[in-house]
């Protein structure tokens, strides 16, 4: 009973520690989307700006690329 437990937890601790190292090498090459980049403008109100999919907060219009 006594060696159950301890290979148990042996082998769990060996998980966390495999599972760690994995979500430490995802963050490192996690680089920045294309939505979080980039800067969009209202067609009409250029001074309204948003991400991706957003809209307009005076005329509705969904946001485009501003252009530089």
């Amino acid at each position: 009973m006594k060696n159950t437990i301890i290979a148990l937890l042996i082998m769990i601790f060996g998980l966390v520690s495999c599972n760690q190292k994995n979500n430490e090498k995802a963050s490192e090459t996690k680089t920045p989307t294309e939505d979080t980049t980039q800067v969009y403008a209202c067609p009409m109100h250029p001074e309204i700006t948003g991400k991706k999919g957003d809209t307009c907060s005076k005329c509705g219009m969904e946001l485009t690329e501003k252009v530089k």
